[in-house]
């Protein structure tokens, strides 16, 4: 709570998930936190910019995955727990996001996570685009191409 991270990417939108509700597929707090941790530098985040991540532990998005700029959304695969990512999603103008490939096990999202920054801070315009604009202009396969050449290798 003494952390001034309103609208940047550790101010992370989730619902309770598996650990608290019944329907849910997976477990959300432990991702929101691995990502917290994983990105805990203040200097870095105002770097990164604006940018929502909302988390949902299954299809009922009661952690709006669906339109955060990146989303994240438990689901079962063969009775584990799996990730499936997307990007692009925006609250207004209301814009779904796009899933970017397979899900991924909880231990490679957070790699996923700095794999999309990553590509972001590489390909944005200059230091005032926003990861958002950045996602609409280049679309999902570049951050595509780099979650999976390194999380899947």
């Amino acid at each position: 709570l003494a952390t001034p991270n309103i609208g940047l990417l550790t101010n992370i939108i989730s619902c309770p998930g598996g650990d608290y509700c019944s329907l849910a597929n997976a477990r959300s707090i432990p991702v929101a936190a691995a990502i917290q941790e994983r990105f805990d530098a203040l200097d870095r985040l105002e770097d990164i910019g604006p940018l929502d991540l909302n988390i949902s532990g299954c299809m009922n998005s009661c952690g709006h995955h669906h339109v955060g700029h990146i989303g994240i959304l438990g689901v079962d695969k063969h009775g584990s727990e799996y990730y499936q990512i997307s990007i692009g999603g925006q609250q207004y103008p209301a814009h779904l996001g796009k899933v970017i490939g397979p899900s991924l096990d909880m231990n490679s999202v957070p790699d996923a996570i700095e794999s999309i920054i990553n590509t972001y801070l590489d390909l944005r315009l200059d230091d005032e685009e926003p990861f958002i604009e950045a996602v609409h202009r280049l679309g999902i396969e570049p951050f595509k191409e780099q979650v999976y050449a390194t999380t899947v290798a």
